[in-house]
């Protein structure tokens, strides 16, 4: 009984569905009985599919077509292995019938640990049959070529069905065993005649040549008919018969006939064994270069110098399927193709640039709408053989990923350079062993350099630093932390100048190996400077804070106290009725009032000097002493009291007289009412001379004196010395205020009997067209 699993053909593999089917119908109609092996099966490739069969549980059929590459090749030899261990055993083994005929190349290349030329891998098969056809026969004449030793054992047979019947056990005949069997026997009457009729006339022809007798007998042979339904064996002829007498000749004739037809078997054979190898030579070859003409990533094509295709790879025909639409075939003639229309003038400009003898290079962009989808590469040659153009090759590569790359390299470079160019802050880069690397114009700007290149070989870095030593801390901080960022230093720029910048770096390793040191410096100079002149401008404000509270202290004090008194003695001087103590009080209220007006006077001193501009005229210091001691008869010690004034006459100096008239009112006023009466002669020295571009005064005299405690105190405002001071306590808060405006300054030397000695020293404000 049959038995065999059913097969659906719509299952299979496109590549292998004629081949397995011519397999299964001569099986079934021979019922011969099988099974598919679907665990072994290979059939997920689009190129390549491997199938598997059991036969009468003997022979193992495996058929592999496509593109036996690569991956494909490990998984047909882990499948065959697989197979070999699962149905074949040590007590029954079965006979391995390989049929390599539908494969497109030749696997060699894939083949990495085992293959079933391998002798110790056939130990799995009692026998291994392999077809002897198509690519096949350039596998196996290869290793025939190159390792003989693998192909030991192995038989090659002509056909499938010659290879199935060999490994049943079946009896199988071609035609030329056939014709070999034939016996003269066999033949009737007419036949024998036939045949020595031919002999004869090839007897006659001995003396042509022997590939002629050969070619000739050949042919008479051939022309006898073998048709088995008339014939009559030579034993049944009776010597009687009239033919019989030429038996002897006839046998000399096949005795002739069958050793040059061994003789021209041999030639045969020899000439089969020849061109099978030439061919197995050619094929191995075309085949090789066929699989390394396929497996390039490039796309390769040639034509002739009429634009006709000769050859082209699996990337072309892809490429032009994908990209125009058609299919190209060999032969075909590319300027007769509609879909290449667009394309004439590009590919004869291009043609004959090759046919010049030229190479060339060419990047072609291919799009949808405005959008650039594809972008190929290509090199475009003339092909010479012996001096000769015959046509021209193109190699192409599709550049596209690498085209976008370098696009955003592109943009990325030029977006940096932008801000490198634009940007303030200084970019760099360098290295112990190196120097400077990279700079932008920032950087040499910022340090005073007329070019990069005066940078790059500038050879002490050290150099632009105002302490090397910072230089070295900065490195040391970079190798343990190995980034910083907005650390304070003073740089140094190529003049010698200085500025405070902000460095922020860090470490990083190059593609060779080389360590590196990246950073950016921002000048903070005028930052610093905002930051100190804010710094000073919170100082002042606290202290005018201070002086604010302090001021509307005393000054409530010192304004209601003179109205205090002016008020009381009002009031006495109204129920006063003797004319001389109402004088008294009149003069007690005119004091009171005076004094108060000083005070006021003080408060508007000080308002001016803060708020208005200085004013630069020439002073006549002569004049200006004069004056100061004119506003100073009144006091009641005026005249006990000798100046002395010495001023150096060839003084040309420019300041702001009223507020140098302030200074001399609040020093001499201050040197009368604190005058030591107790001094042999009061006096008050004034001295001023010229010292380089500035004035020095002096302002000294013998008075009372202040206490040492006090000399860091009297230029606070209404700082007293004692409480029996009768001044305001801001002349001399005044006189350091005024002094700091016109950019000077003072000092105070004083011991308590002996005296004080005042010194100003105030810069010279020439006007600017002086």
């Amino acid at each position: 009984m049959l038995i065999f699993k059913f097969i659906e053909y719509k299952r299979m593999h496109h590549l292998g569905s004629e081949r397995i089917k011519e397999v299964i119908n001569y099986l079934q109609e021979n019922q011969i009985q099988f099974e598919w092996l679907d665990d072994c099966n290979i059939t997920h490739f689009d190129d390549y599919c491997s199938y598997y069969l059991l036969i009468e549980k003997k022979v193992l059929y495996v058929c592999s077509i496509g593109e036996a590459d690569g991956e494909k090749a490990e998984y047909f030899f882990s499948s065959l292995l697989k197979a070999g261990k699962n149905y074949s055993s040590t007590s029954v083994k079965l006979t391995f019938v390989m049929d390599a005929t539908g494969l497109y190349n030749m696997p060699h290349s894939a083949r990495k640990e085992v293959n079933f030329f391998d002798l110790k891998f056939r130990e799995y098969w009692q026998e291994v049959i392999f077809i002897y056809q198509g690519i096949a026969k350039v596998i196996l004449d290869m290793y025939e070529l190159h390792k003989p030793e693998h192909l030991v054992g192995m038989r090659k047979v002509p056909d499938l069905q010659y290879a199935l019947d060999t490994a049943l056990k079946r009896e199988h005949k071609n035609i030329d065993e056939a014709l070999e069997e034939k016996e003269l026997s066999a033949m009737n009457q007419k036949e024998l005649i036939e045949v020595i009729q031919k002999l004869k006339s090839e007897r006659e022809k001995e003396k042509n040549s022997w590939d002629q007798q050969l070619h000739q007998l050949f042919g008479a042979i051939s022309n006898l008919s073998w048709d088995s339904r008339a014939s009559t064996s030579l034993s049944e002829i009776e010597k009687e018969n009239p033919f019989a007498p030429i038996y002897g000749v006839l046998n000399n004739s096949i005795s002739d006939y069958n050793e040059m037809k061994n003789e021209l078997q041999r030639l045969k054979n020899e000439f089969h064994q020849n061109l099978s190898h030439e061919l197995g030579e050619t094929l191995h070859q075309e085949a090789s270069l066929r699989a390394i003409f396929d497996s390039l990533d490039s796309i390769l094509w040639y034509i002739d110098k009429n634009y006709v295709l000769i050859s082209f790879n699996k990337n072309f025909l892809e490429h032009v399927k994908s990209s125009f639409g058609f299919v190209p075939e060999v032969g075909m003639n590319l300027l007769n193709q509609p879909q290449l229309a667009g394309k004439y003038e590009s590919i004869k400009e291009r043609v004959e640039i090759a046919l010049k003898g030229k190479e060339a290079t060419y990047n072609d962009k291919y799009y949808e709408g405005d959008k650039i989808v594809k972008v190929i590469a290509s090199k475009v040659f003339p092909v010479m053989v012996d001096g000769e153009i015959l046509g021209l090759a193109c190699l192409s590569n599709d550049i596209t990923e690498s085209y976008f790359t370098k696009e955003r390299v592109n943009n990325s470079e030029k977006l940096l350079a932008s801000v490198n160019q634009h940007i303030s802050e200084a970019i760099y880069r360098t290295s112990s062993d190196r120097g400077m690397v990279y700079i932008n114009e920032a950087f040499m700007n910022m340090f005073g350099f007329e070019s990069k290149n005066e940078l790059y070989n500038f050879e002490d870095l050290t150099k632009l630093y105002t302490n090397p030593n910072d230089r070295k801390k900065i490195l040391h901080l970079l190798e343990t932390k190995k980034k910083f960022t907005n650390v304070e230093v003073l740089f140094k720029r190529k003049n010698g100048e200085t500025f405070t910048g902000l460095i922020s770096s860090m470490l990083t390793v190059g593609e060779d190996g080389v360590t590196y040191f990246d950073g950016a410096i921002r000048d903070v100079t005028a930052i610093k400077s905002a930051q100190q002149k804010l710094k000073n401008q919170n100082i002042q404000l606290k202290k005018l804070n201070s002086e604010l509270d302090s001021f509307v202290y005393s000054a409530s004090h010192d304004l209601k106290a003179p109205l205090s008194s002016v008020r009381g003695l009002i009031n006495l001087a109204k129920n006063e009725k003797e004319k001389d103590k109402l004088s008294y009080y009149l003069d007690l209220i005119d004091t009171s009032i005076t004094k108060l007006d000083n005070f006021i006077q003080d408060i508007i001193n000080l308002s001016r000097n803060s708020r208005q501009a200085i004013i630069k005229e020439e002073i006549d210091f002569n004049e200006l002493v004069n004056e100061t001691f004119s506003n100073f008869k009144y006091l009641p010690n005026f005249d006990k009291i000798e100046k002395v004034v010495t001023i150096d006459p060839s003084i040309q100096f420019y300041s702001d007289k009223r507020r140098l008239l302030i200074i001399f009112n609040n020093l001499v006023s201050n040197s009368i009412r604190y005058y030591n009466p107790s001094a042999n002669t009061p006096f008050i020295k004034i001295n001023i001379e010229k010292e380089g571009n500035q004035t020095m005064i002096s302002v000294a005299d013998n008075g009372v004196g202040i206490e040492k405690q006090y000399l860091k105190k009297i230029f606070e405002m209404f700082f007293r010395a004692s409480e029996s001071s009768n001044g305001s306590g801001i002349g001399l808060y005044i006189v350091k205020e005024t002094i700091d405006k016109l950019k000077g300054k003072v000092s105070v030397k004083s011991e308590p009997g002996i005296g004080s000695i005042f010194q100003i020293k105030l810069p010279n404000q020439l006007p600017v067209e002086s």
